[in-house]
C-alpha cells in the first residue's frame, strides 16, 4: 500500500513538472503579467511616498517609465486582444480614457523636478488614478478576459518581447536626454568660465 502511494506521489509530482514546463515553453501569461506589473507600480508609489527628494526623483523617474511601458502595451497589444474577445467596448474604451488621463500627468511630471511645489500632489494623484485603473482592470476586466479563449501564453510572449523592446528603447532615448542635458550644461559652464575672464 505504501509503495502504491509513493508511486502516486512521484507520477503526479511528474505530471506538475510537466504541466509546469510546458506553461514555460508556451510564454508567460499576458494577464498574470500585468498583474506583476500593477505590484510594481503599487510598491514604487509606496516608496515613493516614504522617500527623500534625493531618492523621489528616481523612484518617480521609474514609476513614470514603467507605467509608460504598461501602457504601450496594453494599448498596442493587450487590449485589442480582450476586446475581441469579451465584446464590452464601453468598458474598454473607459480604460483607454483613463490610460490617457495618465499619459497626461506623465509627461507634465516629466517636466518637474521633486523641488516644484506641485510635485508631490502630481504624483499622489497620478497614484490615485492608477490605483482606480487598476481595480477596475483586475475586478472587471482580466476575469472577463480569463473566461474566454483567449491565448494568454502567446499574447504574454508577444508582450514580453515587445516590453524588452520597448524598455530599451527607453534607455537609449534617456541615455540620449541625459547627454544633450550634460552637454548643455558643460557649455554653459565653459561660457561662464569664458564670461567671468
Amino acid at each position: 500500500m505504501q509503495c502504491f502511494r509513493m508511486r502516486e506521489k512521484v507520477m503526479k509530482r511528474s505530471q506538475d513538472d510537466d504541466e509546469q514546463e510546458q506553461a514555460e515553453s508556451e510564454g508567460p501569461n499576458a494577464l498574470q503579467m500585468l498583474r506583476e506589473d500593477h505590484r510594481k507600480v503599487e510598491e514604487l508609489f509606496e516608496q515613493f511616498e516614504g522617500a527623500d527628494n534625493r531618492s523621489r526623483q528616481g523612484i518617480g523617474n521609474q514609476i513614470l517609465t514603467e507605467l509608460e511601458i504598461h501602457a504601450t502595451l496594453e494599448e498596442i497589444l493587450i487590449y485589442p486582444a480582450i476586446r475581441e474577445a469579451i465584446d464590452e467596448d464601453d468598458m474598454m474604451d473607459e480604460a483607454l480614457e483613463e490610460h490617457h488621463v495618465v499619459e497626461r500627468m506623465i509627461k507634465e511630471l516629466r517636466k518637474l523636478q521633486p523641488k516644484d511645489e506641485r510635485y508631490r500632489a502630481k504624483f499622489k494623484v497620478l497614484s490615485e488614478i492608477v490605483k482606480h485603473h487598476v481595480e477596475e482592470e483586475e475586478s472587471e476586466i482580466l476575469p472577463k478576459a480569463e473566461e474566454t479563449d483567449l491565448d494568454v501564453n502567446a499574447l504574454g510572449a508577444e508582450a514580453m518581447d515587445r516590453k524588452e523592446r520597448l524598455m530599451a528603447k527607453m534607455e537609449r532615448v534617456r541615455g540620449t536626454t541625459k547627454t544633450k542635458s550634460a552637454t548643455r550644461e558643460n557649455r554653459k559652464g565653459s561660457r561662464r568660465k569664458v564670461a567671468s575672464r
